[in-house]
């Protein structure tokens, strides 16, 4: 399994609510693609995150929001790797680089959500909408 980030959160303009998602795009061996796709089908639903897959189904990209439940994403490339391992052949440093891919994806997004908070704030201040307020 190869996970790339695409695209990293970002707090978009003050007309929009929520932070822009993260991207990653997850590679499989495609003879796991469909095992891979119903993974992704179950953990979406309860993981509140949407995924696309390509029509050979060897990739995937999960589009990871503001209120995504970052725990069932984990779950799921953590499940993601140990399909593509037999039990014999099993290595943990899959699993601590999903955990660390994960946290690091989870300091990100409270790190946009909080600049996406103070530019709001700003921008409001500077359009007078706090104007007069003492």
């Amino acid at each position: 399994m190869q996970i790339t980030i695409i695209a990293g959160f970002e707090a978009g303009d003050i007309d929009t609510y929520e932070i822009a998602p993260a991207v990653l795009e997850i590679v499989v061996d495609p003879e796991r693609g469909h095992a891979v796709n119903d993974l992704l089908l179950d953990h979406s639903i309860r993981g509140n995150f949407r995924y696309t897959a390509e029509p050979i189904l060897d990739r995937f990209r999960i589009a990871i929001g503001q209120y995504s439940d970052l725990d069932r994403i984990e779950e799921a490339l953590a499940e993601i790797a140990a399909l593509e391992y037999d039990e014999a052949s099993y290595n943990a440093i899959d699993v601590y680089a999903v955990r660390d891919l994960v946290r690091e994806l989870r300091q990100q997004r409270e790190e946009t959500i909080a600049r996406k908070e103070t530019d709001t704030i700003e921008d409001e201040i500077a359009t007078g909408v706090y104007g007069g307020e003492y």
